[in-house]
């Protein structure tokens, strides 16, 4: 029976992973205008090796692709391309050149609408782009404040920018890296929205209510990584990291709030807190430190960057560092080491999986960058770094103790959890 097992799940993942990735890169270029890419290559402008995608998130037939400021050479942070164009098709600047364009010497930005430097990006409900932007250029080298680090939200009809919101300093610390984005939206659009930050440097999580137009920062002892999950190899590149928290995943509505799910990046452990709460601006710490609640722990090795939900079928889908691949949990069973398997793995086509997006057809989103060899050794781009592949979620998890549950299942699931 348990050889019968492995090989129905192992027909399962071979039917994926063995699919071509839908895009891939060797080196990421751009929809030049006319013939400044030749000016941008020798005004340095334009590195191709230093342009490393890092986030992914669908609308309609755009898929965007962020690309942080990591070292000098970027161009453009925010971008798209289309679902129906080629394989390796150049990346095109949101909301458009002139408004994305940023200068290697430049040392503010030319428009509202500039992202300087963006890693994870989210499609809310009311088809709005939320970003959140560090507007820190050369991360990794000499560090500049091109902007006022944001929080910009785009109409995807239009394509244009609705709001934009300039954190104060008291809301950030000088060590923050705002990673990623995350949005409540309470009723029918229009409606007003809360959007969950997290400040995986400084180990916080940024709330901003929208239409109070106003930003609050919660720390908590379980925003911090583990010091036993902070070590890994991954592409033959060992590194240590202390990232904190790094990813917000919201759960279905229940009783007009959802839960918030999170996880430091190194840590193998999943926790959660309502959203009630931290739409308090004034909740007192020690009421929120007792509210959040350990769930569970993934097993050793499942340091995770990013998260999704899939809310047909209540699975939360990790990306995998330390194992070249992506896992999965059903949230209605209980989280341990069993429930959270690795569903897909490839040492090549899941190199560093980085970011992870459920989109509206419920189909799963997977970019892999090779990020370890970017940072900390070199990358050849002679052969391809960087690749984004999609799956229906439901073939992913069939098969696979994330696979929906009965309702004989679901009643002894929760007997065994109380």
């Amino acid at each position: 029976m348990k050889l019968l097992w492995f090989v129905l799940v192992t027909i399962v993942h071979l039917s994926v992973t063995l699919v071509p990735p839908e895009f891939q890169w060797k080196a990421v270029d751009f929809a030049w205008k006319f013939n400044t890419r030749e000016a941008a290559v020798s005004s340095g402008d334009y590195i191709p090796e230093n342009n490393m995608p890092a986030g992914i998130a669908r609308w309609h037939d755009k898929l965007f692709i962020t690309i942080p400021r990591w070292k000098e050479g970027i161009p453009s942070s925010l971008n798209y391309i289309f679902l129906n164009g080629s394989q390796s098709q150049p990346l095109n600047p949101y909301p458009s050149w002139e408004h994305a364009f940023v200068s290697r010497k430049a040392r503010r930005t030319r428009s509202n609408s500039t992202v300087v430097s963006a890693f994870r990006v989210h499609v809310d409900s009311c088809d709005r782009l939320w970003v959140v932007d560090n507007g820190v250029a050369d991360m990794l080298t000499n560090v500049r404040q091109v902007g006022a680090p944001a929080i910009l939200v785009f109409d995807l009809h239009e394509n244009k920018l609705l709001h934009r919101h300039e954190f104060n300093d008291d809301v950030l610390k000088e060590s923050s890296v705002l990673t990623g984005i995350v949005v409540e939206n309470l009723g029918p659009c229009p409606c007003d929205s809360f959007a969950y930050i997290p400040d995986m440097g400084s180990n916080a999580l940024i709330v901003y209510n929208l239409e109070q137009n106003d930003a609050w920062r919660i720390e908590n002892q379980y925003f911090h990584f583990d010091p036993h999950s902070s070590v890994y190899n991954v592409g033959g590149v060992e590194f240590y990291w202390n990232d904190g928290i790094s990813t917000a995943v919201l759960s279905p509505p229940r009783k007009g709030h959802r839960d918030i799910y999170f996880h430091p990046t190194s840590s193998t452990k999943q926790f959660r807190v309502s959203s009630k709460l931290l739409k308090d601006k004034n909740i007192p710490r020690e009421v929120l430190f007792g509210a959040v609640e350990v769930i569970g722990d993934r097993g050793p090795l499942s340091q995770a960057t990013a998260a999704d939900l899939d809310l047909v079928h209540n699975v939360m889908f990790y990306s995998q560092l330390s194992r070249n691949g992506i896992s999965c949990w059903n949230t209605e069973k209980a989280m341990t080491k069993e429930n959270v398997p690795l569903i897909l793995s490839d040492c090549v086509l899941l190199e560093f999986p980085n970011d992870v997006k459920i989109d509206h057809e419920n189909n799963l989103w997977i970019l892999s960058n090779r990020q370890s060899r970017f940072l900390y050794d070199t990358l050849n781009h002679s052969v391809v770094n960087f690749r984004i592949l999609k799956a229906p979620a439901s073939t992913l998890i069939k098969g696979t103790p994330c696979e929906k549950m009965s309702p004989i299942q679901k009643a002894i699931s929760f007997i065994k959890n109380t």
